[in-house]
């Protein structure tokens, strides 16, 4: 008998919405329930999806998902990364809730020049663990991300990064 772990809910979300959308993602790589990569080829390029999901998010209105990153995740992400120069490598970061409902489940598709902005993957700028957080600000068409090398406020202003909610939807 198959056991289902909790882990193949969320990553399930991600290939349902990748095969929605007409693609056929194949698992890469999965070592662990941490994370999976899968490799995705569209229309308009070759990717490798770097996947992890988180449940628990912190804010009562306004959601935020904090990703952390073990040193060997760091390792293995620019492992990935200078190893695949025919693949864009890009981040799907699931974003659930124990409690499920069509609102409160989101997919940020994070691209690499977005991820080193927020999370110092050379360790030079390194605050504590690394870190990429997820805000979804309700009723805004763009989640807000930022990290550990990267703060949400910069001298009282938003120093986010916003990105587009659909981003799925154009790869």
């Amino acid at each position: 008998m198959t056991t289902i772990c909790k882990a193949d809910y969320y990553y399930g979300a991600l290939l349902s919405a990748l095969v929605n959308g007409g693609l056929a993602p194949a698992l890469f790589e999965k070592e662990n329930d941490s994370r999976q990569i899968y490799t995705v080829t569209t229309n308009k390029a070759s990717y490798i999806i770097y996947t992890k999901y988180l449940t628990t998010p912190s804010g009562s209105e306004d959601f935020t998902w904090s990703f952390t990153f073990s040193d060997n995740e760091i390792q293995e992400i620019i492992n990935v990364h200078q190893g695949n120069t025919d693949k864009m490598l890009i981040f799907a970061f699931v974003c659930g809730q124990k409690q499920i409902s069509d609102s409160n489940q989101i997919i940020a598709i994070v691209h690499w020049d977005e991820f080193v902005a927020c999370v110092d993957v050379n360790k030079k700028q390194s605050r504590g663990t690394p870190r990429l957080s997820v805000k979804a600000v309700k009723g805004s068409p763009r989640f807000r991300i930022y990290g550990s090398k990267r703060a949400d406020m910069l001298d009282g202003k938003d120093n986010t990064i916003r990105i587009e909610r659909n981003r799925l939807k154009t790869l």
